[in-house]
């Protein structure tokens, strides 16, 4: 199973809205077919390890299937159901990491498997194998996509200085682990003040690999983006959220920039409600999506209760009280109303340090 899913994780970033999934074939006590899902519409983890297997001309009777996810047992999708094929494959066992949170799932696969007369054990490296999953996991049953809210500060909580000087806080290897997560995700959201004082990319840069760029989402109530922003160039797809005040003309113009126009509900402070958009992202089959800043976008977030997971890169550097704190105004009165960050992970690479955690 650590193999599978060792495979399982080669998918990354490429798979949405479909899950990563590795899976290998035992015989004799040796591994004779590996595979992993590449991309959404790609022959699923199965299948290609019964083809890995079919190249070098081995029969998989009496064989053992290993796969990170319950197989699929469904016809609403691109592929056929891979316990059908898992049958006439001829494998008698099969061990599963864990069952699929899919309602169209969810234990019927196994059942079928069962049913058939294959023998099936389940959660072998569970935990491991729901992890890799977070986003798939909470999309497929809530239909919101995960959030992970990113930011990079000095020590002390700054993301810029006094004056919006903020190039650069970290290191170039601090960059190269954010460009990792943006690798992980289906969008990348900011606000428009982000936008006008860094004008960033908001792409994959840093990393190799096969990379499927992330959609920019900008949060502009007002649509002040300039249609010469970089995400424009960058992308051939954005999305810019904004609300029903904001002008059709400048909707239209920026629509010819490839630019997708939300028009959404406001929140206490006119601004673009940002449970609004992450319901449309979900139903767009977005199911991991990075809020990177600015600071009043995260606090909107954290405000609403819609992050999931926070990571966060510290660099060895003092700004000072006058320094644009990471997080804005949250409106807690008290330390008991703070929000707490459980399961937490720190990371030192050199000087720096990363925290993660889960809300």
């Amino acid at each position: 199973m650590k193999e599978a899913l060792r495979l399982a994780l080669k998918g990354e970033g490429c798979t949405s809205p479909n899950p990563m999934v590795g899976a290998v074939c035992v015989l004799g006590g040796r591994i004779v077919g590996r595979g992993y899902h590449k991309k959404s519409g790609s022959p699923h983890a199965e299948i290609e390890a019964f083809l890995d297997a079919a190249r070098k001309g081995i029969s998989l009777a009496g064989a053992t299937l290993y796969v990170t996810l319950e197989p699929c047992c469904h016809t609403e999708k691109l592929t056929p159901p891979c316990t059908d094929a898992i049958v006439a494959s001829g494998v008698s066992d099969v061990v599963v990491g864990t069952i699929d949170p899919n309602p169209k799932v969810s234990g019927k696969g196994v059942a079928k498997l069962r049913k058939s007369g294959i023998a099936v054990r389940t959660g072998v490296l569970e935990r491991e194998c729901v992890e890799i999953n977070e986003f798939f996991n909470k999309h497929v049953v809530s239909g919101l996509p995960f959030v992970i809210l990113k930011s990079a500060s000095t020590i002390d909580g700054k993301i810029a200085s006094g004056t919006g000087d903020s190039k650069w806080i970290g290191s170039v290897k601090q960059r190269k682990m954010a460009h990792r997560l943006r690798k992980k995700v289906d969008g990348v959201i900011v606000g428009i003040n982000t936008v006008r004082a860094d004008d960033p990319g908001l792409d994959v840069r840093l990393v190799g690999g096969n990379v499927r760029q992330p959609v920019p989402v900008i949060m502009d109530s007002k649509l002040r983006i300039s249609p010469k922003a970089k995400i424009f160039s960058t992308h051939p797809r954005s999305i810019i959220a904004t609300t029903e005040s904001a002008s059709p003309i400048k909707a239209k113009r920026l629509s010819r920039l490839g630019a997708e126009i939300l028009r959404l509900g406001s929140d206490s402070t006119g601004r673009v409600s940002a449970a609004d958009l992450l319901r449309e992202l979900g139903a767009m089959g977005m199911c991991g999506v990075l809020v990177e800043g600015g600071s009043r976008v995260g606090a909107c977030f954290l405000r609403e209760g819609l992050i999931d997971k926070v990571v966060f890169f510290y660099s060895p550097r003092i700004i000072g009280g006058d320094g644009v704190s990471m997080i804005g105004d949250l409106g807690k009165e008290s330390i008991k109303e703070a929000i707490n960050i459980k399961n937490i992970k720190v990371r030192r690479f050199g000087d720096e340090m990363m925290i993660e955690g889960y809300i």
